[in-house]
């Protein structure tokens, strides 16, 4: 399961008054990280995604089997 829909789960179980915290909590992390942005490569950038998104580590090498479910070469 991917990060984002563990993370969704877990807000559709929160109480509607912590809701306004989390928003809060969300813009400010958005802030802060523009703010600290730094000029970055796009490799470096999808190499970040590839993070978030939780991939396998030879998901480059196996794309195929994950995009399509081929055998892994």
């Amino acid at each position: 399961m991917l990060k984002t829909e563990k993370i969704k789960k877990e807000i559709d179980l929160l109480p509607g008054e912590l809701l306004d915290q989390v928003e809060k909590f969300i813009k400010d992390l958005k802030s802060a990280k523009k703010a600290g942005k730094k000029k970055t490569s796009l490799l470096s950038d999808l190499a970040d995604i590839a993070v978030d998104l939780d991939l396998p580590g030879d998901f480059s090498k196996q794309h195929d089997h994950y995009l399509y479910s081929l055998p892994k070469k």
